[in-house]
């Protein structure tokens, strides 16, 4: 929930945008990754994944806490080096790796990397090899485990990693210019069952282990990836991190690792953010209570991807009795819905709702361009001060 003092703040920038935007709270956000560092032993490393929110301020205040940073483009390499992040800090993902983008990688100082594939490894060696560098890299998995997840795969085939079966087969050998330092293996988000999470990860590890056997390696480096969840739902609990850092801090030694990572994304800065937009229209069709306001999916895609709208709430203070109404975007599609939320019966045209836990997978998963309506400004609040990094854009900005 926004706190008293940002709801006394925020009207200013309404009147002044008149348009959607996203707010960060900044000393919220570092209270909370300081809290969750501290838990941690020497043994967890945390690193934060950009794409849950590539804004260089939300990415400065990780830098200044030690995180280090999960890339997974060019883009995302630019924004976290451009932030003051070191490239020593960078742990380079994706499966779209090539030759070309490894020479890059390379150029620019970066020296982690997951490989998904044979090919990946093959590429890596030789730029690697043309550039006099032996990077570290990492053994990315793809497990046979039930279960669904629509956006990371779960159990289905995906083009996240490989079998182990497929690794074995690799004459590493035969790739001298690679340090092969462990192994990764993400495939689930948003897990809000901490015995769930310790059934995946064992998992893992076990696995993981098994690999580094068959290759004559050290279990040196296991990284579990993200997948720490958020309640979106009310009727959700979510995660204490203390039984997180317990259940990291028992792996190694359980399991045999060096070192275990975590690459944390809307756990860590979910909370820490909030999407406002106003009411434009309110209706009732067939017998369902509508809503419609300033921004949808192209604000804020997540909804329409995952089937979870982020919780929504009246900006104002409203007496009138809950009722649940359907609220959507203003583009010419019905898949622009964010969801069915209970909001005062009250609940109006000028108006402004305000959607929390936005702070993680907001504008930057989204389909900003799509009907070329402004784009939202975003709003930091930091050691007391309110800042406005971005205003909001019109379409003239990116029309050709």
């Amino acid at each position: 929930m926004l706190s008293p003092d940002h709801k006394d703040r925020l009207p200013r920038l309404m009147a002044e945008f008149s348009s959607p935007f996203y707010f960060y709270d900044l000393d919220h956000l570092k209270s909370r990754l300081t809290a969750m560092a501290s838990a941690l032993p020497p043994s967890v490393r945390l690193w934060y994944a950009v794409k849950a929110n590539p804004l260089s301020a939300v990415l400065k205040v990780l830098r200044n806490l030690g995180f280090g940073m999960d890339v997974a483009s060019r883009g995302e390499l630019d924004q976290v080096l451009g932030a003051g992040v070191r490239a020593d800090d960078v742990i380079a993902t994706g499966p779209g790796k090539t030759k070309d983008h490894f020479r890059l990688l390379l150029d620019r100082g970066v020296g982690l990397f997951v490989l998904e594939s044979a090919n990946q490894a093959a590429w890596l060696d030789a730029a690697a090899a043309e550039a006099g560098k032996r990077p570290r890299v990492l053994l990315r998995l793809q497990l046979d485990v039930p279960g669904d997840d629509p956006l990371l795969g779960g159990g289905a085939v995906t083009p996240f990693g490989i079998e182990p079966s497929a690794w074995r087969a690799l004459d590493f050998a035969s790739l001298p210019s690679l340090d092969v330092a462990g192994f990764h293996v993400f495939q689930w988000g948003n897990v809000l069952d901490v015995d769930r999470l310790r059934s995946l990860w064992r998992r893992a590890g076990t696995e993981a282990l098994a690999l580094a056997e068959g290759l004559g390696l050290p279990p040196g480096v296991l990284d579990l990836g993200g997948g720490v969840g958020l309640p979106y739902a009310p009727e959700e609990r979510g995660v204490d991190f203390r039984e997180v850092a317990r259940l990291l801090g028992g792996l190694p030694g359980s399991l045999g690792f060096r070192d275990v990572w975590i690459e944390l994304g809307r756990y860590v800065v979910g909370e820490s953010g909030w999407y406002l937009a106003r009411v434009l229209d309110k209706k009732e069709v067939r017998g369902r209570r509508m809503l419609v306001v300033e921004g949808g999916i192209n604000h804020m895609a997540r909804p329409a991807l995952t089937g979870r709208p982020f919780p929504a709430s009246l900006f104002r203070e409203s007496g009138a009795p809950p009722a649940t109404f359907h609220v959507h975007g203003p583009l010419c599609t019905a898949l622009d819905s964010l969801g069915a939320h209970p909001l005062p019966e009250d609940a109006g045209p000028g108006d402004w709702l305000v959607f929390s836990l936005a702070g993680a997978y907001g504008l930057t998963e989204s389909m900003p361009f799509f009907l070329c309506h402004d784009l939202p400004a975003e709003v930091v609040f930091y050691d007391g001060d309110l800042m406005v990094p971005r205003r909001p854009k019109t379409s003239a900005d990116w029309l050709v």
